[in-house]
């Protein structure tokens, strides 16, 4: 029992870190996260199952079900509160780090565990993306557990990769490019280390099944709505359909993906600190050729040529197939492999043992000095903060006391997403009194699922309140054209929350 306390406190202090900066900064609760949970909030309280999950970059592509699902969980538990989607999120990485540690410490030792926890927990990327609730942030515990399944299928039983293939199509759940990019993976696993050579058929059948178990919702919605995600891809693949920009040429591309690896790779462990990333990837490279030229231990020779394998495959999937742009979410799975490749290179040099407390501190500082010690007043005036959303209305609420009123909000997405959530949680579960109507414009159609079990047909009242986002501004969804639907009222009074959002009262 004395042996987990050290990994307990890791994980105990891993935690603590993120509750303080949830707590401090607050968190965003910008269109996605606000979309996402109207949609799992008729999962948990009206009971209203989906086929499918967000949309994808493509248009008439959606992702699987399974992050609504995931949300539905927390909201039920929490009555609703925006903020436990967040916490449950953040569990996941916390759950990454203690699994990396009991998982793999039989194979590589308790040592080597325990640093690849730190690294993990104590990532600045893992640490970021624990404040907010987003489809891709499952990326880290699947990309986890598909290096692991892939790694028993190799010194234990061929059977174990057809968990990989699961782990892998549940990844079409959390974003489908990092999905796409590891289907290859447990497949050039399977032909390099010959896996094909125990027991092929009942481990080809097993893969294909659980590969494709999780697609079964995505077949179902396929079926009721005329194939209209297949229709789309063969449109996109056509170039019939318009969806992702950003094309490059091949050289430029090439140059481009190196960049684009090397600054997550910086932010991910070293943050501001160029030199620490540049030391880490050639202490990779030396470990990577100490490691396949020396004699190490073969467990730690596959696990390493493992991630090794997934690092190049994602490279040359992102660099070559994908000509579009990439997004930073499509890789919030590599974390966990350069994780395993910083910490098995490091075995690599046996006279830098005896640095490793030296390592732990100063991995510790450079991760986590930026983010505990960053202005958190200038946060403060993101229109996107929950915070200051949830003061808006709470004003407005206030302020209504006993009248008739509607709402209407200016954000430069347009759709006002998240406001629809927080009405609804004060409104239906908080018990607080619904406006009138409360939308981005009067007369909309509906853009939100199921708002009907909730609200009555809207009447016309004297009294409108405006929030209004001081953010960026869509060019072509101006706060000017925007504010002239209400100019036959007048204006009561105008208040400010933070410089990031501006409430109007106006009255007939």
């Amino acid at each position: 029992m004395k042996s987990k306390i050290p990994i307990f406190l890791v994980l105990v202090a891993a935690l603590f870190v993120r509750i303080y900066l949830i707590v401090r900064d607050s968190v965003p609760f910008a269109y996605d996260m606000g979309r996402d949970l109207l949609w799992a909030k008729d999962i948990s309280f009206y009971h209203i199952p989906t086929l499918i999950g967000p949309a994808a970059s493509i248009w008439g592509v959606y992702f699987g079900p399974l992050w609504y699902y995931f949300l539905s969980i927390p909201l039920l538990i929490s009555g609703g509160h925006p903020l436990s989607a967040v916490f449950f999120t953040a569990s996941t990485i916390i759950l990454t780090g203690a699994l990396a540690y009991f998982l793999f410490f039989k194979y590589i030792g308790k040592q080597l565990a325990f640093i690849l926890a730190i690294i993990i927990l104590f990532s600045a990327a893992l640490i970021s993306i624990s404040t907010f609730a987003f489809h891709a942030n499952l990326l880290p515990l699947l990309t986890l557990l598909t290096i692991y399944f892939s790694f028993l299928a190799i010194v234990k039983n061929p059977l174990c990769i057809s968990l990989s293939f699961l782990f892998v199509s549940l990844m079409f759940h959390a974003d489908p490019a990092p999905a796409v990019v590891f289907t290859f993976f447990p497949i050039i696993i399977f032909i390099i280390f010959k896996l094909y050579k125990k027991r092929p058929v009942q481990t080809l059948l097993s893969s294909l099944v659980l590969y494709l178990v999780p697609f079964l919702p995505q077949i179902l919605f396929e079926l009721r709505n005329d194939f209209i995600q297949t229709k789309s891809l063969i449109a996109y693949f056509s170039g019939n359909n318009p969806s992702l920009s950003g094309q490059l040429p091949v050289v430029e591309r090439f140059f481009n993906r190196i960049q684009v690896f090397f600054e997550f790779f910086t932010s991910s462990f070293s943050p501001e600190n160029i030199l620490l990333s540049t030391v880490l990837i050639i202490l990779i490279i030396f470990g990577a050729v100490k490691i396949n030229t020396s004699r190490f231990k073969n467990e730690l020779k596959i696990l390493f040529n493992i991630n090794l394998t997934a690092l190049i495959l994602s490279f040359l999937i992102f660099t070559f197939p994908i000509t579009v742009e990439i997004k930073t979410w499509y890789l919030y799975g590599l974390p966990i492999v350069f994780a395993f490749q910083i910490t098995l290179a490091i075995v690599a040099i046996r006279k830098f043992h005896k640095l490793i407390p030296i390592f732990i501190i100063v991995f510790l500082l450079v991760n986590l000095k930026p983010l505990l010690f960053r202005n958190s007043e200038a946060l403060k005036s993101d229109p996107a903060l929950l915070s200051n959303q949830i003061e808006a209305i709470k004003f407005i609420e206030s302020d209504s006391e006993g009248i008739d009123y509607t709402v209407y909000v200016y954000t430069p997405t347009i759709y006002d997403y998240s406001y629809q959530y927080l009405f609804w949680w004060q409104g239906k579960v908080k018990k607080i009194r619904f406006p009138q109507e409360f939308a981005y414009l009067p007369g909309q159609p509906s853009y939100v699922r199921n708002k009907n079990f909730y609200t009555v047909d809207p009447e016309e009242t004297d009294i409108v309140y405006l929030i209004i986002e001081e953010n960026q501004e869509n060019e072509f969804y101006t706060k000017e054209n925007w504010l002239k639907n209400f100019e036959s009222y007048q204006l009561a009074w105008e208040n400010n929350i933070n410089g990031a959002i501006k409430i109007q009262k106006r009255e007939k």
